[in-house]
């Protein structure tokens, strides 16, 4: 049977009751005021993922039962109204139909990564600007740091948690950002295009080796990430990969250009408080970040949005945001 048929998380309303299978993603057991244990279950309906919780019980009891993290279950779960829409599950077993696989669950980005990966190719090599012949394109130097990750660029996580954090969510969140800067060029034509795609397309370049993406989507931190962060190893690749080009084909990048995308990468968080190694200092720069920003807030607003009904607001402010977020009643 289809996913399709079941009641997805996003349309559940306060005071629904439904069964269907789910993917559980992770559980955590916590203690309350009174000593007793409770679970919080990390549910995936493949199209989204909730926070659901299991009153009364312990991870022991759960696995005496046969329900783990990273399996398939099919969970009655009960939608209550607790600082806006929350779940309970009621019952839960393991799933016992065999048309149903993880991959059915997994969360992916919508359209096809290939599809976008090339997209994002060619159009880098479109905007190569040789500065009349005295120099390789610096697009080039993106599309060679690309083509080399290529595998690892496709399926990364762009988060542990926040925003665009499950598999694939790397490529969606820069594909996002390389059609905005690709559109805000054509208002703003004094910036530099080829700096400014070029930086859009590998700015998380760092995180393939400050994450560790499973199959299921999930990310944890590497030795390299801890140590690093993404924002340094993205910067110290293009400098490495230039040099690579400069001794293998004899590519003769304009230096002032190759320390300007370093900077864009060093720079793209925005603030220091906000882990940029320094602020911006380029209109291109400036740019990246406000794009940046932007996409991961409306990541943000549409992981929100499947949690709750229109007309109603976030139960807090969501993490980087400065208040809660409403929901309109068009958008039910």
């Amino acid at each position: 049977m289809s996913l399709e048929s079941y009641v997805k998380f996003s349309l559940a309303k306060v005071g629904d009751v439904f069964t269907r299978p789910v993917f559980i993603r992770d559980i955590s057991e916590s203690k309350k005021e009174g000593g007793k244990t409770h679970l919080r279950f990390a549910l995936l309906d493949g199209e989204s993922e909730i926070s659901a919780m299991k009153f009364s019980t312990t991870e022991a009891q759960m696995q005496e039962a046969g329900i783990t993290k990273h399996m398939i279950a099919s969970a009655k779960i009960k939608v209550t109204d607790y600082n806006g829409k929350s779940f309970n599950i009621e019952d839960i077993a393991p799933y016992s139909g065999g048309d149903l696989s993880i991959n059915d669950f997994v969360i992916t980005p919508p359209g096809d990564v290939n599809e976008m990966y090339d997209e994002i190719i060619q159009m880098l090599k479109d905007c190569a600007d040789d500065m009349g012949g005295t120099v390789t394109p610096l697009s080039e130097l993106a599309i060679s740091i690309l083509e080399e990750n290529k595998v690892k660029f496709l399926r990364s996580s762009a988060a542990i948690g926040v925003h665009h954090n499950f598999l694939g969510g790397l490529i969606y969140h820069s594909y996002r950002m390389f059609k905005a800067a690709n559109a805000l060029c054509t208002v703003y034509d004094e910036l530099d295009k080829e700096l400014l795609m070029s930086a859009a397309a590998i700015h998380d370049i760092g995180k393939i080796w400050e994450y560790k993406t499973d199959m299921y989507g999930d990310a944890e931190y590497t030795v390299s990430g801890v140590l690093f962060g993404h924002i340094y190893l993205g910067a110290n690749l293009v400098n490495k990969q230039a040099e690579k080009l400069k001794s293998e084909k004899g590519a003769s990048f304009n230096d002032e250009k190759l320390m300007l995308l370093a900077h864009m990468i060093l720079s793209h968080h925005g603030t220091l408080e906000w882990g940029a190694v320094v602020p911006p200092a380029i209109p291109e720069a400036f740019a990246l970040h406000y794009i940046d920003n932007l996409d991961a807030k409306l990541n943000v607003c549409d992981k929100e949005y499947k949690k709750f009904t229109a007309g109603g607001v976030t139960q807090s402010k969501p993490f980087t945001f400065d208040g809660r977020i409403y929901k309109p009643r068009y958008k039910d």
